[in-house]
């Protein structure tokens, strides 16, 4: 008989099993407690969609229970009014730091990136990353001229001294990054105080940073008060929902513009050779365009669009030398560059644009290429379709062309050659064995005049020989 462990036995098993369950959970129950922080992304110009993805990550590291939001810069600037949102946004975060890199090396965060990097509760670039030119620039025929309206520039440097006062950094350097274009570097930003840290990486900077007060006080009002946690936290980057992600996409300045031009293109193509459903897609994509450039319609931009479709359009109905083709692509060209979202700021307190020039040109260059190539490419098919419209139906050119005899061909009398695989009539001006290779002469209803020897090769037509034929072709 088999005895089965006593009481005190299975206690004994049940211990010891408890112990290697604990010493196996304890270093992942360590690990989970410890501190994590939220890192997120603002790369490529400052825009509407950017203030939405920062207020999701701001919830989401408030409401995560995260040690800080870290978030990392390398843009050339953007919007200013969404620019101001976002640092009332981080000024507002009471129980939640957030920490600002440059990085990685290579990266800037130029204009409102400075203005955006000042606002962070700490502020700290990698090695080899630059800050500044935050002075505003209007692009003009001339190229960017910087704009000296006291009013505007005094009103950016008030925001972005603001920002470095309220977090104990060097305010005077605000006046010379909007007045002179002021750049650095990260060790030259350290030296002067524009910044905290130095750090190669973000873990780097949570390091440094650890142990820091942060105090954060604005109108004699204490906005925060916290001791930062953030040795050896565990990195968790920031997912922003697929909504957020939709209008990042849609929002960028130069996907806007370009599903806007190729939406046009497409509306006009379908109008020209309706029901293939080119006009739905095309109305689709420009309501698209719309929702990207936040339904900011310059009136004239949208008039002079709207008369360059219809003058295409007229193109397409009446074609000629194309004066109204040319005319449309002028118009749709100045039209989308009107709507580029590069203007500066106008009056203090309203929205502008603080973008870097040499984003401002690359812009610029992005936006006309493809609207002059897509422009050029649908007055061309406008005018290959309205030539092959005006083209007579024709058996075809047959001169030339070689064929083979059938039956001994008598001169004179009617008989048959093998033409293209079919058996045609035809008649020669000498005899001709069968099988021998003839050559089409000339072509009179469904006879074939054939003979031994090829035709000469028509003359090769001349420039001006071209241009009177099509001449001749328009007036007729």
């Amino acid at each position: 008989m088999i005895r089965g462990p006593t009481r005190r036995e299975r206690l004994l098993l049940a211990s010891v099993l408890l112990m290697l369950g604990l010493s196996v959970l304890s270093p992942l129950a360590v690990r989970a407690q410890g501190p994590r922080v939220l890192l997120a992304e603002v790369s490529g110009a400052i825009d509407s969609n950017t203030v939405e993805y920062i207020a999701n990550a701001i919830g989401q590291g408030t409401s995560g229970g995260y040690a800080a939001l870290v978030i990392r810069f390398d843009t050339p600037g953007g919007d200013l009014q969404s620019t101001l949102q976002i640092d009332e946004m981080m000024a507002g975060a009471a129980s939640l730091p957030i920490l600002g890199w440059v990085g990685p090396p290579g990266a800037s965060a130029a204009s409102a990136g400075t203005i955006l990097l000042e606002w962070t509760d700490v502020a700290s670039m990698a090695p080899g990353t630059s800050i500044g030119s935050v002075q505003p620039v209007e692009l003009g025929i001339t190229g960017s001229t910087p704009v000296t309206d006291p009013k505007i520039v005094n009103y950016v440097i008030g925001i972005l001294a603001n920002g470095m006062t309220i977090h104990n950094r060097n305010a005077s350097l605000a006046a010379q990054f909007v007045e002179q274009n002021l750049n650095l570097d990260a060790s030259s930003a350290l030296a002067l105080g524009g910044i905290d840290y130095t750090a190669g990486s973000v873990a780097a900077l949570l390091d440094a940073a650890n142990g820091r007060h942060v105090v954060v006080e604005e109108n004699n009002t204490t906005v925060k008060d916290i001791v930062l946690n953030t040795q050896g936290a565990d990195i968790v980057p920031f997912s922003p929902s697929l909504r957020v992600q939709l209008l990042n996409f849609l929002t960028d300045p130069l996907i806007a513009v370009l599903l806007l031009i190729v939406g046009i293109y497409l509306v006009i193509f379908g109008l020209h050779a309706p029901g293939h459903g080119a006009e739905v897609a095309g109305i689709i994509i420009v309501l698209l365009a719309l929702i990207g450039l936040g339904f900011t319609v310059d009136p004239i931009a949208l008039l002079l669009i709207i008369a360059g479709v219809v003058l295409l359009i007229l193109e397409a109905k009446h074609p000629g030398i194309g004066a109204f083709g040319i005319g449309g692509i002028i118009a749709i060209a100045i039209g989308a560059l009107f709507l580029a979202p590069l203007a500066p700021p106008t009056q203090p307190g309203q929205g502008g644009q603080l973008v870097s020039s040499g984003y401002q040109l690359g812009f610029v260059v992005t936006l006309l290429v493809p609207t002059i190539a897509f422009g050029v490419f649908i007055l061309f098919a406008m005018y290959k379709v309205s030539e092959v419209r005006r083209l007579k139906p024709t058996v075809g050119e047959v001169v030339g062309e070689p064929a083979m005899v059938v039956d001994s061909l008598v001169k004179g009398e009617k008989g048959y050659v093998r033409f293209k695989g079919e058996l045609w009539q035809a008649v020669s001006d000498e005899d001709v064995p069968a099988s021998t290779r003839v050559f089409v002469t000339q072509a009179d209803g469904l006879l074939l005049h054939v003979s031994r020897t090829p035709p000469p090769k028509p003359p090769h037509p001349t420039v001006p020989g071209r241009l009177a034929r099509i001449f001749r072709r328009k007036m007729a």
